[in-house]
């Protein structure tokens, strides 16, 4: 029996789509790995069109409070919109003041943030509403963050060339607190079990991990291998780290705290201050590629 003509040449287009899909195949699995990662790079999903800088989100993750970036650059007033891919408003501002580094309580109750018009002090304010809140310390500061059970702040001390310090909650004053490192410091980050600081040192751009209860102000750490980055951040699960590369032109990396080499890439963008998710499954980013809009990423 013979087939059509017709036939016989779809049946010959149709083998040869067959062959060159399994070429395809066997090509890709023949890559290496860290090409075949970067065709990976999709899970990016722009979170507003307007810049903004310091980017987190709220503890119920509802929101996205972040610092609006001005056209010349520099920082705005706090800005909150809702935690909503299909939203890519400004959202609303929530203080007066030019601001940075804003990070929530554990409680959610509370953002803290640094005043940059009032001496770079740092101001703790009601998350809910639009005020200003109050100042907790004299010091020129940078980088606050809570310990998980809100009792303490750690943040860099500008006044002592960035050596981070430390200030008790529960003593109603406005003392600086005391210092627990002796190097210049930045982004410092408690371990979910609050065990652990894990910061950023300036001096050779490495990720430290020291004891959190050590008083020694000299104490600081051990550097986690292979790593090189200008700003991280610690999943929930305090397993991993994601971290914007020194080494790979600011892209986003993540590894196990505990493991060694560069770890995975997970996107395809410069990205600055990343933050996770509290509850994981997310990081928010500012974007150096697209005029520092933000951006989130799914991982783990």
């Amino acid at each position: 029996m013979h087939l059509p003509k017709n036939h016989l040449k779809q049946k010959s287009l149709f083998l040869s789509c067959v062959f060159g899909v399994a070429l395809f195949l066997v090509a890709v699995s023949l890559l290496p790995q860290n090409i075949v990662s970067v065709w990976a790079k999709s899970s990016s999903q722009k979170a507003s069109s307007y810049a903004g800088l310091d980017p987190v989100y709220s503890i119920d993750e509802k929101y996205i409070t972040y610092v609006e970036r001005k056209e010349d650059g520099s920082e705005g007033y706090l800005y909150r919109k809702k935690n909503k891919i299909s939203d890519k408003s400004r959202g609303k501002a929530i203080n007066s003041f030019k601001s940075s580094s804003p990070v929530y309580s554990p409680d959610g109750k509370y953002i803290l943030y640094v005043n940059l018009e009032r001496s770079h002090k740092l101001y703790r304010k009601n998350a809910d509403d639009d005020s200003d809140g109050e100042d907790i310390n004299a010091a020129k500061s940078s980088d606050p963050t809570y310990s998980p059970d809100g009792r303490y702040v750690v943040y860099s001390n500008l006044d002592e060339d960035g050596k981070l310090y430390r200030k008790d909650m529960n003593e109603d004053d406005n003392d600086d607190g005391e210092q627990i490192t002796d190097v210049n410091s930045q982004n410092p980050v408690y371990s979910p079990d609050g065990k652990y600081i894990y910061y950023l040192n300036v001096n050779d751009s490495k990720i430290y991990r020291r004891d959190a209860e050590d008083d020694d102000e000299d104490e600081d750490g051990d550097a986690l291998r292979d790593i090189k980055a200008y700003s991280f951040t610690i999943s929930p699960s305090g397993t991993y780290v994601v971290y914007s590369s020194v080494d790979k032109k600011g892209l986003l990396y993540y590894r196990k705290t505990s493991g060694s080499g560069k770890g995975k890439a997970v996107n395809k963008y410069t990205s600055n201050e990343p933050s996770y998710a509290p509850k994981g499954g997310r990081v928010i980013f500012s974007n150096a590629d697209k005029k520092m809009t933000l951006f989130s990423t799914k991982i783990k």
